[in-house]
């Protein structure tokens, strides 16, 4: 069987992870090691991400490293 995750196309240091950002009520794709983010249906192969930090600040979240914030869904795969 072979690998479907996919490495982190920003630092290539982390798997990603499918993720529920809880109080936003929003999937999104995440990695743990440099905290890019990218929302449900964007394209992870074009190389555009935001950081996790700042997307959550911006919408009211104060501290985006508190438990809750998001919940993992499980790793992000290639496979459809």
């Amino acid at each position: 069987m072979s690998d479907t995750r996919v490495r982190c196309p920003r630092c290539s240091q982390a798997w990603l992870l499918r993720i529920r950002l809880v109080p936003l009520e929003q999937d999104a794709v995440f990695c743990p090691e440099c905290e890019a983010l990218w929302l449900a249906g964007e394209d992870i192969a074009l190389g555009t991400f935001r950081d996790y930090s700042t997307y959550v600040m911006e919408r009211g979240r104060v501290e985006p490293q508190a438990s809750g914030e998001y919940l993992v869904r499980g790793p992000f795969t290639n496979e459809r």
